[in-house]
């Protein structure tokens, strides 16, 4: 210890027992030597009227306390103690004690990390729930939109399409009644064409606003229907596969990715000229992915952003996400990821105490050298 530093300090205090007046005390510590305490130009400490002394020291091996007369005059530094005899009345040794100093609980590292994973425990089952809430209030409106769709279909079909078909069947039989040569009689007939239009494109707006698969919850069969509604030139080659284990839907959002798959399945033929398209519906533990891929047309960049537009607003509607990615212009890929807390009618989050399960984690694919070069990826 270096002579009059001043840290590592510490208290130290005693009683002179029959100390005279003027008589002092003289403090060491010894470090390898005696150091004068506490320091070199301050080596004396006063007895107090109750003959009690206290000062502060220098943490050492050793520490002394000498009763000296008011003109002793100590070393400094000194190898070995002062002996009683001239100025030094009374000399006392003891040894230094090592003391360890228990923290509080609260200061362990043990406690902070405990405390640290009860914070993000917290944290995770606010998050939970405030997901379940939200999962809870969107199916709500879900069913209270399907009602009312419902509702509205059903009131076209019984109201204005009834109305329509009366009206013309009677049109009809006013027609038949007319004379072949009469000129009112071509005028009827467009009339009555118009009156046809108007009640089948009536019917598929009811049918539109009905449940798509009520009779069915897999939308692999409603898919594999699509291949009928083009026409036998189009010679359309569609193949269908479920992946994952089939889980119940909401019939809302069952509706609208049909709708979506449908619209998308539509601009790829019709627009694209695709030939050939797989359509695979996957079933996994967080979500429903939809993912349509067609070959054998022609994708121009630019008509691809504005054909998907309205299809992607849909899907943002029922807080889904489309992608679509096309590659030299002769292949499009379009999928549509749905979360499962909003798709499936029992998500693994309504399980009791599902809030502290992690669910499993979706890593993405590598992609293969060169891909970025030869694909072009939209609606990120």
């Amino acid at each position: 210890m270096d002579e009059g530093g001043r840290p590592n300090m510490a208290a130290i205090g005693g009683r002179a027992v029959g100390a005279r007046a003027g008589q002092r005390i003289v403090l060491y510590a010894r470090s390898g030597a005696w150091y004068v305490q506490p320091f070199v130009e301050d080596p004396f400490t006063s007895i107090q009227p109750d003959s009690t002394w206290k000062n502060s020291t220098h943490l050492g091996t050793e520490y002394a306390a000498l009763l000296v007369e008011e003109d002793y005059r100590p070393p400094l530094t000194t190898e070995s103690l002062p002996v009683v005899g001239n100025g030094v009345v009374v000399s006392s040794r003891v040894r230094g004690e090592v003391r360890f100093v228990v923290p509080a609980f609260w200061e362990t590292r043990r406690f902070r990390l405990s405390a640290a994973l009860v914070s993000l425990l917290a944290l995770l089952a606010a998050y939970r729930i405030r997901v379940r809430q939200l999962t809870r209030q969107m199916s709500v409106r879900f069913q209270e939109r399907l009602a009312e769709r419902t509702r509205i279909a059903q009131d076209l079909h019984d109201t204005l399409l009834q109305d329509f078909l009366s009206a013309s069947m009677q049109l009809y039989l006013a027609v038949e009644r007319l004379p072949e040569d009469s000129p009112e009689r071509s005028n009827f007939e467009q009339v009555r064409q118009l009156m046809d239009r108007a009640i089948a494109e009536g019917r598929n707006t009811v049918r539109g606003l009905r449940s798509i698969t009520e009779d069915c919850l897999d939308l692999e069969p409603a898919f594999s229907r699509m291949g009928n509604e083009f026409d036998a030139e189009s010679r359309i080659q569609l193949r269908v596969s479920a992946v994952g284990k089939r889980r119940s839907l909401h019939p809302i959002i069952r509706d609208e990715v049909y709708r979506i798959g449908r619209e998308a399945l539509a601009v790829a033929v019709s627009r694209f000229g695709m030939k050939s398209i797989e359509a695979e519906v996957k079933y996994s533990a967080g979500r429903l992915r939809i993912t349509i891929h067609g070959t054998g047309g022609s994708v121009d960049q630019g008509d691809k952003d504005g054909d998907f537009l309205m299809i992607r607003e849909r899907a943002q509607r029922i807080g889904a996400r489309l992608r679509v990615w096309t590659r030299d212009g002769r292949e499009v890929k379009i999928e549509l990821s749905v979360p499962g807390r909003v798709a499936f009618l029992n998500d693994s989050s309504r399980r009791p105490f599902g809030f502290l399960l992690f669910g499993r984690m979706a890593w993405p694919r590598r992609r293969p050298a060169g891909a970025a070069e030869n694909e072009k990826e939209a609606g990120q």
